[in-house]
């Protein structure tokens, strides 16, 4: 029989081993990824660990009491089926209905779907990641005019506000961090009032476009072309919601296809977006 896993708050030298298990599923989060979550929520992040090894993570962020993320839910694949993942959930629940979290969201894989309904996960929507080739060499766009311009420290107000009203609440610590690694960070219009803005990060495995929260779809169309200037020499991974029908036909245009599904849940009381139109692209499936 093997032996029973201990679990506990995750620590900063516990990320070593959880990025061992980000590397044997394929996701495309970083290092950076990971110490970035586990200084939003130090306090709520768990590990399973047996014989000092990393066998399990699960990590919440919170965005105020009104809305919580579960997200990089793992278990190393040789210690599956054994209630790892159940123990790991039930933790991380329990630290989020102490603290008088209104609602709880996650991105959940198929696979990983029936046991988030037996913790009383309902459907919400549905995500597809598209992804797109690498594309050297691309002249289109080096000799296309911009629409857009980098991000400037006043913006930040006028992208919060857009940002908010289409994922259904504030995330600025969050919006800040991952700005602090990205590739690029992009406005538009390039002048007068912002309509609509988007960045551009480094994956492990991809370059990741998102979060893209935009009020119109010729806006989402240049912003998601000027990323692209800097990605084009790798693949690039965009998350869409199925919901955003505008999403998928530029993500059409510019050459990505779907290649895996997910399923967006929540537990508890809805914070329902005011413009859920105009998100273009999520955060990531562990933040939203």
């Amino acid at each position: 029989m093997s032996e029973s896993p201990t679990l506990r708050r995750m620590e900063e030298a516990d990320l070593p081993g959880a990025d061992v298990l980000r590397r044997l599923v394929g996701w495309n989060q970083t290092a950076e990824d990971w110490r970035h979550l586990l200084g939003l929520e130090p306090r709520g992040c768990f590990v399973a660990v047996i014989a000092e090894q990393v066998v399990g993570t699960v990590m919440t962020t919170c965005y105020g009491l009104t809305l919580a993320w579960i997200g990089m839910m793992l278990v190393h694949p040789e210690h599956r089926r054994q209630g790892i993942a159940s123990h790991l959930m039930a933790r991380a629940l329990g630290y989020l209905q102490g603290k008088g979290i209104q609602c709880v969201k996650l991105d959940a894989t198929p696979q990983g779907r029936p046991l988030y309904e037996k913790l009383g996960f309902q459907f919400e929507s549905e995500l597809n990641r598209w992804q797109r080739p690498a594309q050297i060499g691309n002249t289109e766009c080096e000799t296309r005019h911009s629409g857009t311009r980098k991000l400037r420290e006043q913006d930040w107000v006028a992208i919060g506000e857009i940002d908010a009203a289409a994922f259904g609440v504030s995330r600025h610590d969050l919006l800040r961090g991952l700005a602090s690694r990205s590739r690029e960070i992009l406005v538009w219009p390039r002048q007068g009032q912002v309509g609509g803005w988007g960045m551009l990060r480094a994956g492990s495995n991809a370059d990741y476009i998102g979060p893209v929260a935009c009020l119109d779809r010729e806006g989402a169309i240049e912003l998601v072309f000027d990323l692209l200037r800097v990605a084009n020499d790798r693949t690039v991974f965009w998350d869409v919601p199925e919901w955003n029908e505008h999403a998928k036909e530029v993500a059409q245009e510019f050459g990505f296809e779907p290649v895996r599904p997910l399923v967006r849940m929540r537990k508890g009381r809805d914070c329902p977006a005011t413009n859920p139109g105009a998100l273009f692209a999520i955060a990531d499936p562990a933040v939203g």
